[in-house]
């Protein structure tokens, strides 16, 4: 568990940490396209496989940026929500002030840097209780050794 000697954030890094979070969510490159089919996926006209390739390839990269940015600003409206009921800046697991200088660098986080740690050990420890760290599900090996 973490200690409890943090403090509760100032009204002024709760305001820094929230212009943060918005310009974030602000300055997103995919953030104006609502589909894929907004992206501009198109294929090369008459071209030949080398070109086709490389379309491929870009397509398949334009997709993932996309994606991992959509995931991240869902994260972010999370985190401004929880502006909304006081409770921006509190772990998620124990209860205590996330520090100011990790919420800077992780404006997103939920956890403190004690239990962060402590969650990272036992993922990296346990094989079955791995989750997605992309998709935020459990993967579940139980069907696979029948």
């Amino acid at each position: 568990m973490a200690d409890n000697n943090n403090k509760a954030l100032t009204k002024k890094q709760l305001e820094t940490l929230k212009n943060k979070l918005l310009e974030e969510k602000q300055g997103m490159v995919f953030s104006d396209k609502e589909s894929a089919n907004e992206l501009s996926l198109a294929l090369p006209d008459g071209g030949d496989d080398v070109e086709q390739s490389i379309t491929d390839y870009n397509n398949s990269h334009q997709l993932r940026f996309r994606n991992r940015e959509v995931f991240y600003a869902k994260k972010i409206d999370k985190a401004l929500k929880k502006f909304e009921v006081n409770e921006y800046g509190l772990c998620n697991d124990c209860g205590c002030w996330i520090k100011f200088e990790r919420l800077m660098a992780r404006p997103t986080a939920e956890q403190c840097i004690v239990c962060k740690e402590e969650a990272e050990r036992d993922e990296s420890n346990s094989f079955i209780g791995r989750q997605s760290k992309s998709l935020g599900k459990v993967v579940d090996l139980t069907g696979m050794m029948a």
